[in-house]
């Protein structure tokens, strides 16, 4: 009996209780910022940098592009691949998609006289 009363009130807390937070989704001109800040240290990482270093910077920059993706309604293929040479296209794909759609990526150059 008690451990029909524990079920009753387990799911009676569940309905009643509020849906967990959604995730926050940073706003787009934080991911481009974001976008700009790694994109040279995947295309150019410093010399010495570990492998493990240039892995972990790669997957933070996919990750930064699936979200600019998700958030501009852009279609987005690189979290299904694996590491490689289709990856990597995807990955320019994806920028390319994502410029067309109005994002820059880009640092801005300053001005050399």
């Amino acid at each position: 009996m008690a451990g029909l009363v524990a079920l009753v009130l387990r799911r009676v807390r569940t309905r009643l209780s509020p849906p967990p937070p959604e995730p926050s989704v940073p706003a787009i001109e934080e991911l481009a910022a974001a976008l700009r800040r790694v994109r040279p240290l995947v295309l150019a990482p410093a010399p010495g940098t570990p492998m493990a270093r240039r892995r972990g910077t790669t997957a933070a920059y996919d990750d930064l592009l699936g979200q600019a993706a998700r958030a501009l309604e852009v279609p987005d293929l690189l979290t299904d691949l694996r590491e490689g040479t289709d990856r990597e296209a995807e990955r320019l794909r994806l920028e390319h998609l994502l410029r067309e759609a109005g994002l820059v990526l880009d640092q801005p150059r300053s001005d050399r006289r």
